[in-house]
Protein backbone atom coordinates (compact mmCIF):
# COMPACT_ATOMS: atom_id res chain seq x y z
CA UNK A 1 0.00 0.00 0.00
CA UNK A 2 1.38 3.37 -0.95
CA UNK A 3 1.37 6.07 1.67
CA UNK A 4 1.20 9.01 -0.69
CA UNK A 5 -1.77 11.37 -0.37
CA UNK A 6 -2.38 11.10 -4.11
CA UNK A 7 -2.47 7.29 -4.04
CA UNK A 8 -6.01 7.21 -2.60
CA UNK A 9 -9.38 8.60 -3.52
CA UNK A 10 -10.88 11.32 -1.36
CA UNK A 11 -14.50 12.16 -0.61
CA UNK A 12 -16.39 14.84 1.25
CA UNK A 13 -18.24 13.90 4.44
CA UNK A 14 -20.41 15.86 6.84
CA UNK A 15 -18.61 15.95 10.16
CA UNK A 16 -21.71 14.55 11.88
CA UNK A 17 -21.50 11.48 9.58
CA UNK A 18 -18.05 10.64 10.95
CA UNK A 19 -18.08 11.78 14.58
CA UNK A 20 -20.25 11.96 17.63
CA UNK A 21 -19.96 15.60 18.72
CA UNK A 22 -20.19 15.88 22.50
CA UNK A 23 -20.45 19.01 24.64
CA UNK A 24 -17.94 18.29 27.38
CA UNK A 25 -18.81 18.85 31.05
CA UNK A 26 -17.08 22.04 32.14
CA UNK A 27 -14.95 22.21 35.26
CA UNK A 28 -13.62 25.52 36.51
CA UNK A 29 -10.02 25.67 37.64
CA UNK A 30 -11.07 26.93 41.07
CA UNK A 31 -12.84 23.58 41.66
CA UNK A 32 -9.72 21.52 40.97
CA UNK A 33 -6.81 20.18 42.99
CA UNK A 34 -3.75 20.67 40.83
CA UNK A 35 -0.78 19.62 42.98
CA UNK A 36 0.55 16.14 42.01
CA UNK A 37 -2.33 15.47 39.65
CA UNK A 38 -2.26 13.00 36.76
CA UNK A 39 -5.52 13.70 34.92
CA UNK A 40 -5.19 16.22 32.06
CA UNK A 41 -7.25 19.40 32.33
CA UNK A 42 -7.85 20.57 28.75
CA UNK A 43 -8.96 24.15 28.11
CA UNK A 44 -9.42 26.56 25.21
CA UNK A 45 -5.75 27.41 25.02
CA UNK A 46 -4.19 27.05 21.58
CA UNK A 47 -0.94 25.80 23.10
CA UNK A 48 0.43 22.54 24.50
CA UNK A 49 -2.28 20.32 22.99
CA UNK A 50 -4.89 22.27 24.98
CA UNK A 51 -3.33 21.14 28.27
CA UNK A 52 -3.73 23.67 31.06
CA UNK A 53 -2.43 21.43 33.86
CA UNK A 54 -2.80 18.03 35.48
CA UNK A 55 -5.38 17.65 38.24
CA UNK A 56 -6.25 15.14 40.93
CA UNK A 57 -9.31 13.24 39.75
CA UNK A 58 -12.03 13.48 42.36
CA UNK A 59 -14.56 11.30 40.55
CA UNK A 60 -15.00 13.81 37.77
CA UNK A 61 -16.80 12.79 34.61
CA UNK A 62 -13.90 11.96 32.30
CA UNK A 63 -13.94 12.40 28.55
CA UNK A 64 -12.80 9.31 26.66
CA UNK A 65 -9.26 8.73 25.50
CA UNK A 66 -8.73 8.58 21.74
CA UNK A 67 -10.99 11.54 21.14
CA UNK A 68 -10.42 14.97 19.63
CA UNK A 69 -11.01 18.01 21.81
CA UNK A 70 -11.81 21.50 20.59
CA UNK A 71 -12.70 24.78 22.18
CA UNK A 72 -15.58 26.84 20.84
CA UNK A 73 -13.72 30.13 20.95
CA UNK A 74 -10.25 29.17 19.75
CA UNK A 75 -11.43 26.49 17.29
CA UNK A 76 -8.26 24.42 17.74
CA UNK A 77 -8.47 20.63 17.51
CA UNK A 78 -6.26 18.36 19.62
CA UNK A 79 -5.97 14.59 19.80
CA UNK A 80 -6.28 13.34 23.39
CA UNK A 81 -4.69 9.97 24.07
CA UNK A 82 -5.86 9.57 27.65
CA UNK A 83 -8.99 10.33 29.62
CA UNK A 84 -9.29 14.01 30.57
CA UNK A 85 -11.60 16.74 31.81
CA UNK A 86 -12.18 20.13 30.25
CA UNK A 87 -12.83 23.72 31.04
CA UNK A 88 -15.67 25.91 29.79
CA UNK A 89 -17.01 25.84 26.20
CA UNK A 90 -15.22 22.66 25.22
CA UNK A 91 -16.37 19.81 23.01
CA UNK A 92 -14.95 16.53 21.83
CA UNK A 93 -15.30 14.37 18.75
CA UNK A 94 -15.53 10.63 19.11
CA UNK A 95 -15.30 7.75 16.65
CA UNK A 96 -14.44 4.15 17.52
CA UNK A 97 -11.70 4.09 14.86
CA UNK A 98 -9.62 6.86 16.40
CA UNK A 99 -6.23 5.90 17.73
CA UNK A 100 -3.10 8.02 18.11
CA UNK A 101 -2.17 7.95 14.42
CA UNK A 102 -5.67 8.41 13.03
CA UNK A 103 -6.36 11.12 15.62
CA UNK A 104 -3.29 13.10 14.55
CA UNK A 105 -4.26 12.75 10.89
CA UNK A 106 -7.82 13.91 11.60
CA UNK A 107 -6.68 16.89 13.67
CA UNK A 108 -4.79 18.26 10.68
CA UNK A 109 -7.74 17.66 8.34
CA UNK A 110 -10.21 19.23 10.79
CA UNK A 111 -7.99 22.27 11.35
CA UNK A 112 -7.72 22.76 7.59
CA UNK A 113 -11.49 22.42 7.15
CA UNK A 114 -12.19 25.52 9.25
CA UNK A 115 -9.22 27.64 8.16
CA UNK A 116 -10.28 31.18 7.27
CA UNK A 117 -13.86 30.61 8.47
CA UNK A 118 -13.73 33.33 11.11
CA UNK A 119 -14.34 31.19 14.16
CA UNK A 120 -13.12 32.74 17.39
CA UNK A 121 -14.35 35.00 20.15
CA UNK A 122 -17.77 36.30 19.18
CA UNK A 123 -18.36 33.47 16.70
CA UNK A 124 -17.59 30.23 18.47
CA UNK A 125 -17.27 26.86 16.79
CA UNK A 126 -20.04 25.08 18.65
CA UNK A 127 -21.11 21.50 18.12
CA UNK A 128 -24.16 22.74 16.23
CA UNK A 129 -22.03 24.80 13.84
CA UNK A 130 -19.55 21.98 13.38
CA UNK A 131 -21.96 19.11 12.66
CA UNK A 132 -23.02 20.36 9.21
CA UNK A 133 -19.55 21.38 8.09
CA UNK A 134 -17.72 19.10 5.73
CA UNK A 135 -14.26 17.63 5.54
CA UNK A 136 -12.53 15.61 2.88
CA UNK A 137 -11.10 12.22 3.85
CA UNK A 138 -9.37 9.39 2.01
CA UNK A 139 -11.80 6.58 1.22
CA UNK A 140 -11.60 2.83 0.87
CA UNK A 141 -13.09 0.75 -1.97
CA UNK A 142 -16.56 0.97 -0.38
CA UNK A 143 -16.52 4.78 -0.13
CA UNK A 144 -16.00 4.79 3.64
CA UNK A 145 -13.20 6.66 5.42
CA UNK A 146 -9.97 4.75 4.87
CA UNK A 147 -8.86 4.45 8.49
CA UNK A 148 -6.00 2.10 7.62
CA UNK A 149 -4.53 4.57 5.11
CA UNK A 150 -4.70 7.38 7.68
CA UNK A 151 -2.92 5.25 10.27
CA UNK A 152 -0.25 4.04 7.86
CA UNK A 153 0.35 7.53 6.52
CA UNK A 154 1.04 8.93 9.98
CA UNK A 155 3.17 5.93 10.99
CA UNK A 156 5.26 6.50 7.86
CA UNK A 157 5.82 10.17 8.77
CA UNK A 158 6.75 9.20 12.32
CA UNK A 159 9.21 6.57 11.09
CA UNK A 160 10.91 9.10 8.79
CA UNK A 161 11.47 11.44 11.75
CA UNK A 162 12.78 8.62 13.93
CA UNK A 163 15.18 7.52 11.18
CA UNK A 164 16.45 11.10 10.77
CA UNK A 165 17.10 11.39 14.50
CA UNK A 166 18.86 8.03 14.70
CA UNK A 167 21.02 8.91 11.67
CA UNK A 168 21.90 12.28 13.19
CA UNK A 169 23.03 10.75 16.49
CA UNK A 170 24.90 7.90 14.80
CA UNK A 171 26.88 10.47 12.80
CA UNK A 172 27.44 12.58 15.88
CA UNK A 173 28.69 9.59 17.87
CA UNK A 174 30.96 8.54 15.01
CA UNK A 175 32.44 12.05 14.80
CA UNK A 176 32.75 12.55 18.56
CA UNK A 177 34.35 9.18 19.26
CA UNK A 178 36.27 8.69 16.03
CA UNK A 179 34.44 5.52 15.12
CA UNK A 180 33.03 4.78 11.75
CA UNK A 181 29.89 2.85 12.55
CA UNK A 182 26.71 3.11 14.50
CA UNK A 183 26.50 2.42 18.23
Amino acid sequence: MQNDLTSVEWREFKISEIFDIVNSKAYHKTELKIKNGTTPYITRTSFNNGLECFIINENFKLNPKNSISFGAENADFFYQGQEYITGNKMYFLQNENINRYIGLFLVKILQGSIKNCGFGYGKGLTGTRLKNRTLILPIDSKGNPNWQFMENYMKNIEQKYINNIVNYYNKKLANDYGGGGSY
